[in-house]
């Protein structure tokens, strides 16, 4: 009897520790339900979730580093963009430079490196201070994602083979916690023939090649509006055909949506996204704008699990 009180005790404390600094709760449950359910219950319900730009709760944090995801989940239910890059011998890994300086203590462009030396250089953090991290493999954050029940949005550099990061998601079973990134029609059109089960999160080249993008619209599709305050009429748009939005807020100091939205401190304005019918905020500032989701009750976190209809 003695020992079952303590289990209890236990269990208990633990399901009061903190998620991180911000929430008193416990960490988030794995993503339940398909994205496409995910994603129509965010649309009619004008939920939200938020996306970290590089994987950083905030900028000062290291970019792409496994530790730096941990991090930032466990502030709450917050996606995971991270960029895929390609060595010399064509391990696919985690960094969003063509070169190594600025997020590294290595120089030079990495896909000049092999694995085995891109391995021995350590991770810089937003202020360049070396860190004890390591630039991570695409399987390792994969697996990270599986473990943490995250999902990860995928971002793939220059000459990186769509078909090898399939096979990765395909081989750690996470088709149902990737949204692969596409920057303009032939990209959407690429993903949508090798991965028609997987979430596409699709962009448009320019205001051209748009009408071609809407007619791919599914249910594994998903429209970037861009990084400016998205467009009423687009999002009805959007909305007729049963495509969800992505807006990022993210970009360079002073001039991204992310500075504007904080400037007064309450951050109101990611609310008023998720009310116009945005659904997932790429920021640099995941944190902080899903508390202002939340202290306007427009977080999407019940939709992860289907707790919303």
């Amino acid at each position: 009897m003695r020992r079952i009180l303590l289990t209890l005790s236990l269990s208990l404390a633990l399901a009061g520790c903190t998620m991180g600094d911000v929430e008193p709760q416990r960490r988030h449950a794995p993503v339940m339900r398909s994205m496409p359910d995910l994603f129509d219950c965010l649309r009619v319900n004008r939920l939200a979730l938020v996306s970290a730009h590089r994987g950083q709760k905030d900028p000062l944090a290291a970019e792409n580093s496994l530790a730096s995801f941990t991090n930032t989940v466990e502030r709450g239910p917050i996606f995971i963009e991270i960029d895929i890059a390609s060595s010399a011998d064509g391990v696919l890994m985690l960094m969003h430079d063509a070169t190594l300086d600025r997020t590294t203590t290595g120089t030079g462009p990495l896909a000049d490196k092999d694995y085995r030396d891109l391995r021995r250089l350590w991770l810089k953090d937003g202020k360049g201070e070396i860190t004890e991290e390591r630039i991570p493999t695409l399987e390792e954050a994969l697996v990270w994602a599986r473990r943490n029940g995250a999902v990860l949005q995928l971002d793939l550099k220059p000459g990186v083979p769509l078909a090898e990061v399939l096979a990765h998601v395909r081989e750690n079973r996470m088709e149902n916690q990737v949204i692969l990134i596409a920057y303009n029609l032939a990209e959407t059109r690429a993903a949508l023939a090798r991965a028609p089960d997987m979430m596409i999160s699709a962009g448009a080249r320019n205001a051209g090649e748009l009408p071609a993008v809407l007619r791919l619209a599914g249910p594994h599709i998903l429209y970037f509006t861009g990084t400016q305050e998205p467009d009423a009429a687009l999002i009805a748009r959007l909305d007729e055909l049963g495509v969800e939005a992505i807006t990022g807020t993210l970009g360079a100091p002073g001039k991204r949506l992310d500075d504007r939205y904080l400037a007064d401190g309450d951050g109101r304005e990611y609310a008023e996204l998720a009310a116009r019918g945005v659904v997932l905020i790429a920021t640099d500032q995941p944190v902080e704008a899903w508390r202002a989701l939340k202290a306007a009750d427009r977080d999407g976190t019940a939709c992860l699990v289907g707790d919303s209809k």
